[in-house]
């Protein structure tokens, strides 16, 4: 059996890189991980200059795949990857105790997920361009629930709010107001 040293690691594709990327994006840092032709391909770690840092798969320069990011000001993000951008599933959380549990395209909330403000409220449902679109439940800290269709963000559309003694409220409405 023979000894691994430094220099038989050398011969693999496993290099360290302190470069700009060619692409133009901010890429300043330090890369250990898995290269195809002289690009980032396979598993990787990459330390960007500011300690904000991406733990995961990569092809030909771009995350892409599975993948963990870890911002230097404290925000995660766990989940799938594709050209560089958070796309399938994933769990994003924030600081300040927010976070979103589902599906991204093209790193916007985009298709089925539950969000968690920091105050407990919470939304289940579905989600198109980072915004609340389609059926969805908001539950509110209070104990309060609207269980309905969204647009824009907005309540939009039938819905039943159940007030927080339990009181239920049917009726349609329209960029977020009863009408």
């Amino acid at each position: 059996m023979s000894k691994i040293n430094i220099k038989n690691l050398k011969t693999t594709n496993f290099k360290i890189s302190e470069k700009k990327e060619p692409e133009g994006h901010v890429t300043f840092g330090k890369y250990e991980g898995a290269r195809l032709n002289d690009k980032k391909h396979g598993f990787g770690v990459f330390t960007y200059s500011n300690g904000t840092q991406y733990i995961g798969n990569w092809k030909e320069n771009e995350m892409h795949g599975q993948g963990n990011m870890y911002w230097a000001n404290g925000e995660k993000y766990v989940g799938s990857w594709v050209n560089d951008e958070m796309s399938g599933n994933g769990s994003y959380s924030w600081p300040d105790g927010e976070s979103y549990v589902g599906t991204w395209d093209k790193g916007s909330k985009s298709g089925y997920g539950v969000y968690t403000w920091d105050n407990g409220d919470t939304y289940i449902g579905n989600w198109l361009n980072d915004e609340r679109s389609g059926y969805g439940i908001q539950i509110l800290n209070d104990g309060s629930k609207f269980m309905g269709e969204w647009k824009n963000d907005e309540r939009h559309g039938q819905g039943i709010f159940i007030d927080k003694d339990g009181v239920s409220h049917i009726g349609t409405y329209e960029n977020g107001v009863k009408l």
